[in-house]
C-alpha cells in the first residue's frame, strides 16, 4: 500500500511539473507596468523575537508625527507576535513604503527577522536605497543593529539601491 501511495505521489509531481513548463506564453514583449522599489532583507539576532519586535514597535511609535516631530514619519499599522505592519513617507510626503517585519524564533535561540520595504507609489527603480535605509534607521536608533549577535543579511539583489549611502 505505501509503495503504491509513493508511486502515484511520484506521478502526480511528475505530471504537475510537466503540466507547468506546457503553459502557453503569448509572442511579444511583456507589457510595461508600474514599477514600485522594493527591499527584503534579512536579519538574525540574538535576542527573543518579543524582545526585537517589541523594540521595533516602540521605536515606530516614538518616530511617529503624532509626537509633534515634523522629520518622525513613521506609522505603526499593526503589530501582532509575529508580525509588525508600518507606514513610511518622507519629509515632502512625495514618497512613501509600506514596511513589514516578520519574527520567527531560531531553534539555536535568538530571531530571525525578514524585513520588507515596497513604494506605494509609482517611482523609478532605485531611489537611493531609501527603502533599506527606512528598514535600517529604525534598527540604528533604536540600538538593535549594535546589539551582540545582530548579523545583516542584505545584499543588492534583494535590495534594490543597497549599499548606497543612508
Amino acid at each position: 500500500m505505501r509503495t503504491l501511495l509513493l508511486t502515484s505521489a511520484l506521478f502526480a509531481g511528475l505530471f504537475g511539473s510537466l503540466v507547468a513548463f506546457a503553459v502557453h506564453v503569448p509572442p511579444g514583449p511583456v507589457p510595461p507596468g508600474p514599477v514600485y522599489a522594493f527591499c527584503k532583507t534579512l536579519w538574525f539576532f540574538s535576542s527573543p523575537c518579543a524582545e526585537v519586535s517589541s523594540t521595533i514597535v516602540q521605536q515606530i511609535l516614538e518616530l511617529s508625527p503624532l509626537n509633534d516631530c515634523p522629520q518622525c514619519q513613521y506609522t505603526l499599522i499593526s503589530a501582532t507576535p509575529t508580525t509588525v505592519i508600518a507606514n513610511h513617507t518622507s519629509a515632502d510626503g512625495l514618497k512613501s513604503e509600506s514596511l513589514t517585519f516578520y519574527f520567527s524564533p531560531m531553534m539555536i535561540g535568538g530571531c530571525t527577522v525578514t524585513a520588507l520595504s515596497s513604494s506605494l507609489r509609482f517611482t523609478s527603480l532605485i531611489v537611493s536605497g531609501d527603502n533599506y535605509c527606512n528598514l535600517y534607521y529604525l534598527l540604528s536608533i533604536s540600538g538593535l543593529a549594535s546589539t551582540p549577535g545582530f548579523k545583516d543579511m542584505t545584499n543588492a539583489w534583494a535590495c534594490l539601491g543597497y549599499g548606497l549611502t543612508c
